[in-house]
Parts: C-alpha cells; sequence; structure tokens
C-alpha cells in the first residue's frame, strides 16, 4: 500500500518507519529539510515543501495512496491550513492528528472523519497502568469507551475454569484471546519457549500461571479485576 505522512515529527517520523518497516511505499513530508535529509534512506521518498502552499501541495501523489496522514503537533494553524487545501484539491482518505478537542472539532468541520489524539490515547493508557499495577501488559483503544485490555491474570484466575471465574457476568469484560506461554519447536527442531495465541474457548478452559489475558471493556469494569490485586 502508499502512503503520505505530512509532517516528520516524532509522531511522523514513526509511524512513517513502521508502515515502510512492513512493506508499504511511504512518502514522507515536511518544511524542515533537516528531517526530510534523516527520513530519505528509511522510507520510499521524503521531500521538503510548505504543506499550505496549494502549488507545492498539488505536486504530491495525493490521488495514487491509499491514505494522507497529517500529523503535526505544535502548529495548529499549519495543520488546518494544509488539511483544509488537501480537501479542497481534493485529497480523498485523510487520516489527520488532532491535539485538542478545540483541533479535533475544526478538523471534522472541514470534512475529516478519521482523527487520532496520541496524546489523549497516552494518557488513557497511563491511566490504565496505574490502575492495573503489575497485572497491566498493554492497552489497545477501540472506542472512545471501549477497549482492549491486555493483563497479566490475577493469582485468583490462576487454575480456575472460565466457568468458575465467569468474567462476563461477574466483571461485565469479554475474554478476547489468551496468549500461553508454550515451548515450540524452531526449524532446527531445538525447543524454545514462545507465546501462542489461543482464541477459541470452552467453558473448561482453564486459566494458567504464565498466560497473558485479553480483555474487551470498559475503564470502570477493567478496575473490578484490579480490586481483586488489593483484597
Amino acid at each position: 500500500m502508499k502512503y503520505i505522512i505530512i509532517g516528520l515529527g516524532n509522531l511522523g517520523k514513526a509511524l512513517a518507519k513502521d508502515l515502510a518497516r512492513i512493506g508499504n511505499d511511504v512518502i514522507g513530508v515536511d518544511i524542515n529539510i533537516a528531517r526530510v535529509d534523516a527520513m530519505k534512506q528509511l522510507i520510499s521518498g521524503a521531500v521538503s515543501l510548505d504543506t499550505t502552499d496549494e502549488e507545492a501541495l498539488r505536486t504530491l501523489p495525493f490521488k495514487d495512496v491509499d491514505a494522507i496522514y497529517v500529523t503535526f503537533g505544535k502548529d495548529f494553524g499549519v495543520s488546518v491550513q494544509t488539511v483544509a487545501l488537501l480537501k479542497s484539491i481534493g485529497a480523498d482518505k485523510l487520516i489527520v492528528r488532532a491535539t485538542s478537542p478545540i483541533h479535533e472539532t475544526v478538523i471534522r468541520a472541514i470534512g475529516v472523519s478519521e482523527v487520532i489524539t496520541p496524546e489523549e490515547d497516552f494518557a488513557s493508557m497511563y491511566v490504565s497502568h496505574m490502575l492495573m499495577g503489575a497485572l497491566f501488559k498493554q492497552w489497545y483503544k477501540i472506542t472512545e469507551t471501549h477497549h482492549l485490555y491486555k493483563i497479566v491474570p490475577p493469582e485468583i484466575f490462576i487454575g480456575q475454569s472460565l466457568q468458575n471465574i465467569n468474567i462476563e457476568e461477574k466483571f461485565d469484560l469479554r475474554l478476547v484471546a489468551v496468549e500461553r506461554l508454550l515451548e515450540v519447536k524452531n526449524v532446527l527442531g531445538v525447543k524454545r519457549p514462545s507465546y501462542q495465541v489461543i482464541d477459541h474457548f470452552t467453558d473448561a478452559f482453564v486459566i494458567e500461571k504464565d498466560d497473558i489475558l485479553l480483555l474487551f471493556g470498559q475503564l470502570k469494569d477493567i478496575e473490578k479485576i484490579a480490586e481483586l490485586v488489593k483484597k
């Protein structure tokens, strides 16, 4: 797939590198020539131009890409101008970073439907981490209210069947998958520990000590599991 990343600050740079690493064609854009030069060897192409200049923006192959990311963090005005120009010249798939509720309101009013809020997401992940303590492994935003939580099972779950734990009834959470540590042979026939995903369960399925649980639900419900550790 092909992408344009506009803004090669911390977020844009990381996004461009990750998309390129998994085989996508990525063009990076920034007015800062030093940022552009730093990315040239890592992605398909990088160009320095002023994205508030309509003629300069039209030189980008925006109709030939699957999505355009606008990732400016500090300059509200540049972000809004860039997005408005992209919409006016017919750019289709726009994914835009919002740095505040006002910023998000403005870019949605321009016609952008996909908005990313990394600062807000980090805050939510930090709150989840603080709440879960040693149980916490990872957090993934799904909607404004519901998320995926990857956790270590509390001790009270270990050795218990799903029927006994009754996660949905007691905690209003859905068990999506379990990562289980198993010994797997590599190509040389050597056994090595590796986490394998289990996503089909029966009521008799038993939680083991080294399992990692992937749970779907709300923060207020994951807090019920965190309370088990405090008792």
